[in-house]
């Protein structure tokens, strides 16, 4: 049995009908499309700074600074809470502020009060919802996501008050090489998976191509096709599914000891990325090569972290990083698998504490 991985072409979730209003919103490439264009606006209106959290994704510094913007950090709690006393302290007039509503969870109102109140002075806020798709009440005066995070297809929706159009007319020659590939990697994806046809070794050469692809072309408008795919899915029902995955692993979690759930609560706007857990007492990364070895592909976020001079000399944050898991509940994934998933995780803990790994 087979739990998690990469997203392939399911019919279960495609509508005839649009389900998503998205007239005020521009399409892009993916989430690092949006990067590209806020950061072209941000340098031509004179701000050429910004500040982070602390528990990122480095491919986010990446962009930034390869667009002329000079990056800090502000601290980002355990609890992936914001510090906001540590973020006020840095605060200066020529500085954008940047957020992530991690695995889809939006900040407490205090902290959401907190970017309102900022904002109002002047304070350019960045909202990142690239775990998140949309959510209802978005505060930032950039609000981005990335689909392909929680669907088998490729693009970004940016929202803005801001005239985006000059900015994305200087990117129409851009190829977009990776979408031939990473099409036909999601097609033999379901063929390898589910008809037992094809070559592991065939898919994994299709998809670091289209990987590859995506980090050199820098391709920022995005293609029509995916974006009818995408808004003829059944958003609801995924929701659903995914609200409801989340439930069921949850309780299943309870008496695990080593296993620390980071959001064990589920507010009710809320469509969940996965459930993010801390692994207690013993090495999360033993845990993730046997799960690997029961065909479960989890997430890391992000391992990149740790080995980045700009973002591993913060303690906490390598910390979340050696540390944290996501584990699967994506509309995809039946009860069945999910039982599976809490068999072998209990079974790698297992391993892990006998080979003395922590």
């Amino acid at each position: 049995m087979f739990v998690g991985g990469e997203f392939y072409y399911d019919v279960q979730w495609n509508t005839a009908n649009r389900t998503l209003s998205t007239e005020n919103m521009d399409f892009l490439n993916g989430g690092t499309a949006c990067l590209i264009v806020i950061s072209d606006y941000l340098i031509d209106h004179g701000i050429n700074r910004m500040l982070l959290p602390s528990y990122l994704c480095p491919s986010i510094v990446n962009i930034l600074e390869q667009n002329g913007v000079e990056c800090s950090y502000y601290q980002v709690n355990r609890d992936l809470s914001i510090d906001l006393d540590d973020l006020s302290s840095q605060l200066t007039n020529d500085q954008a502020v940047y957020f992530i509503n991690y695995f889809g969870f939006t900040h407490p109102s205090t902290t959401q009060d907190f970017f309102k109140t900022i904002q109002q002075k002047g304070v350019i806020i960045i909202e990142d919802n690239a775990q998140a798709g949309f959510t209802s009440n978005p505060i930032g005066d950039f609000v981005l996501n990335s689909m392909r995070k929680l669907v088998p297809f490729d693009g970004g929706y940016l929202i803005s008050e801001h005239d985006m159009q000059p900015y994305l007319r200087r990117y129409h020659d851009r190829p977009n090489r990776r979408l031939p590939v990473i099409r036909e990697y999601r097609k033999k994806l379901y063929s390898y998976l589910i008809e037992g046809n094809g070559k592991y070794e065939k898919l994994v050469d299709l998809f670091n191509s289209s990987e590859q692809f995506y980090d050199i072309d820098r391709t920022v408008l995005g293609d029509i096709l995916e974006r009818e795919k995408i808004e003829h899915l059944d958003w609801v029902g995924i929701k659903q599914a995914r609200r409801e995955n989340y439930r069921y692993l949850l309780a299943s979690l309870v008496n695990i000891p080593e296993i620390s759930v980071i959001f064990p609560n589920l507010p009710e706007a809320i469509m969940p990325l996965g459930l993010p857990v801390y692994i207690n007492g013993v090495s999360r990364d033993r845990v993730n090569e046997e799960l690997g070895n029961s065909e479960i592909g989890l997430s890391i976020h992000w391992d990149e972290l740790l080995n980045d001079p700009r973002t591993n000399s913060n303690h906490m944050a390598v910390e979340m990083a050696k540390n944290m898991l996501t584990l699967t509940i994506d509309q995809r994934t039946t009860h069945d698998q999910l039982d599976y998933l809490v068999q072998k995780l209990c079974d790698g803990i297992s391993i892990a504490w006998k080979s003395g790994s922590n």
